[in-house]
This record gives C-alpha cells, structure tokens and sequence, in this order.
C-alpha cells in the first residue's frame, strides 16, 4: 500500500522478542517497509526518526512497557497522529481497555492470525492515509479560500 508520494508505506513493529519481530515481518514484510525496535526508547527513537504510518507495539517489556511508549509518542506532537496497534499476549479485557486508553487504535492477541493482523493493519492504514489525505484537501482549500479573500480585498482598494 503506497503512501500519497507513493513510497511504500512503513511499520514500526517493537517488541522485545526478537522471534516476534520475525514472526510480525514474515507476516508483513511482502507488503510494508519495515523497522524494529526492541525497547521502549528505541522505538520511540525510531518513531521521531523514521516517522512510520503505523506502529505494531507489544504492551509487556522491560523498562518501559507499552502503554508509556504509547503514551508518549501520544503526548509528542511530531508522532501524536501515528497510529499505535497493540500486539500482545495480555489478552484479558482490562488490558486491552487499558491500552486504547493509552491512545491505540487496535488491539491483537498472540498468538496472532497471519490474516487479521494483515487486515486490521491495511484497514488502520487506509484510515491514516484517507486523513492525511483530508487533511491535504482542506489545506489547499484553505489557502484558495485565503488567497480569493486577499484578492477580493484588494478590488476593494481601488474601488
């Protein structure tokens, strides 16, 4: 799935497992340009860095867990619109409810389906980018709309 410059679009897969990164990217690697962190501060790093279109988080890790990575690059205005899916083993409602509080838009128990974590990234995908996309149109349409007032009070001078 290209983005709207049309490169192919980038995940951030963070997970302190490494036999989970490579079992996200077999998964995901055909489709997306992918990068790895494997903790907390690198994948914020990477995050600020790299500027993903979507971020494949694992809620249990050392250090700093999910959730604070998660609500960090919330809080950052440079990632804030980066959407967070949580990858995790903590499948129990309270969990989940916890880290969708945090600001995810997902949230995937492992052992994961090859085929629903395919489908709910594309999905969250094409959302981003349907707003990135919105988002362009309303600006260009802003300033057409600035641009004619600016115009049309300069009529206004000489009449």
């Amino acid at each position: 799935m290209p983005t709207e410059d049309n490169r192919k679009t980038r995940l951030l897969i963070v997970d302190d497992e490494p036999i989970n990164i490579d079992i996200l990217s077999s998964i995901l690697a055909d489709d997306y340009e992918l990068r790895a962190a494997t903790n907390g501060r690198q994948a914020i790093a990477v995050a600020k860095k790299q500027l993903p279109d979507l971020i494949l988080l694992d809620m249990v890790m050392a250090e700093m867990d999910g959730v604070a990575v998660c609500e960090a690059l919330k809080a950052d205005e440079s990632t804030k619109g980066i959407p967070i899916i949580f990858v995790t083993s903590m499948g129990d409602p309270e969990n989940e409810e916890r880290g969708l509080q945090a600001g995810a838009v997902d949230y995937i128990s492992k052992p994961v389906s090859p085929p629903v974590v395919k489908a709910r990234v594309k999905i969250h995908l094409q959302n981003v980018l349907t707003v990135r996309f919105l988002e362009g149109l309303l600006s260009s349409q802003t300033t057409s709309i600035e641009e004619a007032k600016t115009q049309a009070e300069s009529l206004l001078v000489f009449v």
